[in-house]
């Protein structure tokens, strides 16, 4: 039996909290209209990469409470897992990934490890730990936020804790400092598939030409990008640990 999973490729914008949690929630329930259990969104789509500039940070614990419990909602009123990219405050600031289960329960966060020092990232401390969650009809799934997978450690130590499937969440945009193989890479090293949920639009960055992809056996089976918002939908085989039917709605 498979289970259906989405990816949100799509465009927050940089310190509009309100308008990226619409865009979010109409994602979300549309995905879900579609069949899918897990969704999965792009790299600190809540606040929008370069949201600092914008509107600094005091906001992110002020507000987490609010936040995390409209996520909490959304994922019950949709029943789907939702695997939501946003500044997290826990003493210090992390850029993460929070997972909320089909009933609303918060089942665990990824904390980026491999963080930028200056610009868009420096106001966000490094996480110190690998992570992988257990994602209903999924099964065992390692976490990554872009960068991440640069490191082959973190890679390699997600891997040995008997992961089904290796996620992440990016705001990678093509270029001189763009992804060059670290999806393919890890998909061969480790035997498991990839699943690369990245951005479009205009931030600190341009983003537009972004791919998220499914990475199988060290190479990109299938990938998209578009300047405009879509939700990339893909089948997952638990049993055979495969991926099938990647389909895109704009």
């Amino acid at each position: 039996m498979s289970t259906s999973l989405a990816l949100l490729h799509l465009a927050p914008l940089p310190g509009d909290i309100a308008y990226n949690k619409l865009m979010v929630e109409d994602a979300v329930h549309r995905a879900a209209s579609m069949g899918a259990t897990f969704v999965v969104s792009p790299e600190l789509v809540v606040s929008g990469y370069g949201f600092r500039d914008a509107i600094g940070t005091d906001w992110i614990a002020r507000d987490q409470p609010a936040l995390f419990a409209w996520a909490s909602d959304l994922a019950r009123q949709a029943s789907v897992s939702l695997l939501l990219g946003t500044p997290e405050a826990d003493g210090r600031l992390f850029n993460s990934q929070i997972l909320f289960a089909r009933d609303g329960t918060r089942m665990g966060h990824h904390r980026k490890i491999m963080v930028l020092k200056v610009g868009s990232e420096s106001w966000s401390t490094a996480g110190d730990r690998s992570t992988v969650v257990s994602v209903d009809g999924v099964g065992r799934t390692g976490l990554f936020i872009c960068a991440d997978m640069y490191s082959k450690r973190l890679v390699d130590e997600t891997a040995a804790q008997s992961v089904d499937m290796l996620v992440s969440s990016a705001a990678w945009a093509p270029g001189q400092h763009g992804p060059n193989g670290e999806w393919e890479r890890a998909s061969l090293e480790t035997g498991r598939p990839v699943l690369v949920c990245n951005r479009t639009g205009a931030d600190s960055m341009d983003f537009r030409g972004s791919q998220s992809v499914a990475a199988v056996g060290g190479r990109i089976a299938s990938s998209h990008s578009s300047p405009q918002s879509a939700i990339v939908l893909v089948d997952w085989l638990p049993q055979a640990r495969q991926l099938a039917n990647w389909r895109v709605v704009q």
